[in-house]
């Protein structure tokens, strides 16, 4: 990957279809806040095995054009939207999860449609999007719902999952920078491992060593501009995360967190608003669980 005076790239995934245009205003709101280089692409492959060499010839002939109209389409689209921002196709021929999942590696962010043109486009949330979630190297926005922009002045906060794991601080720290430029309010929410019931009052930590209540410490102390809102702190984890999703603009959570088998995948798949992803650190990586 490359950049431009030093920031690292957005890419989006396009594929030509109404998801894909959604993740496009997305990712030039992103680039634009950014001042980073946007990066269109499109991956397609040769669906067919054992056909004859000059068929497959041909097929991946048709297939190449058809992905530089696709990439030529997006770039008009995203230039008509935006002059502050360098726009770049790019064609790659191979599976879409395995190759935006490799470009990640020098991303600066990744965003998707929630669901592209392929034979699962019916279900909530494409098998690309959810491969790339689970496996990249850097933030991914899944764009769901109606794929509206944060805009300043608008009430619905950015939500993000908090717990105790190392996952919780790269979370905190994208969602806090996702917010402030927007001028949103930052709800964080305690998000531990689905089935453990909720502690007592009585029992609960003091303050200072509670998720909620240290997460609102640092977003203060480091980006004192952004409004926060602790939620709920006794609400048991999967009902806050589930609640909150309903009401948020974006919701964050850490790619390694303890639930996101569970109450984290859930709301890859089911959640009404957008959803990013956040991956540890290449140090956190190599310190393992």
């Amino acid at each position: 990957m490359s950049d431009v005076g030093g920031a690292r790239e957005v890419v989006v995934g396009f594929d030509g279809s109404v998801h894909a245009m959604q993740a496009l205003d997305w990712a030039l709101d992103e680039a634009e806040l950014r001042g980073s280089p946007l990066v269109l692409c499109h991956a397609w492959q040769w669906p067919y095995q054992g056909a004859a060499p000059e068929v497959e010839e041909a097929g991946r002939r048709s297939l190449r054009e058809a992905a530089r109209h696709v990439l030529a389409h997006g770039v008009e689209c995203a230039r008509e939207r935006t002059a502050g921002v360098a726009v770049r196709p790019l064609s790659e021929e191979g599976s879409a999860a395995e190759r935006l999942t490799g470009l990640s590696a020098g991303a600066e962010l990744l965003v998707l449609g929630s669901r592209g043109l392929g034979r699962l486009a019916r279900v909530p949330v494409g098998s690309v999007a959810a491969h790339v979630a689970m496996h990249a190297r850097c933030p991914v926005i899944v764009v769901r719902g109606v794929g509206a922009l944060p805009r300043p002045g608008d009430p619905r906060p950015v939500v993000v999952a908090v717990d105790d794991s190392p996952a919780a601080e790269g979370a905190l720290s994208f969602a806090a920078r996702e917010a402030e430029p927007r001028q949103l309010p930052l709800k964080i929410v305690y998000s531990g491992a689905e089935g453990g019931p909720p502690p007592e009052p009585a029992l609960r930590r003091p303050p200072v060593h509670d998720p909620v209540e240290r997460a609102v410490t640092v977003v203060r102390e480091r980006h004192p501009d952004v409004l926060t809102h602790p939620e709920n702190p006794l609400a048991p984890p999967p009902g806050a995360l589930r609640e909150a999703a309903q009401e948020a603009r974006l919701l964050v959570v850490g790619a390694a967190h303890p639930a996101f088998g569970s109450v984290a995948q859930w709301l890859l798949y089911n959640a009404v608003c957008p959803i990013a992803v956040v991956p540890l650190r290449e140090d956190e990586r190599a310190e393992g669980p």
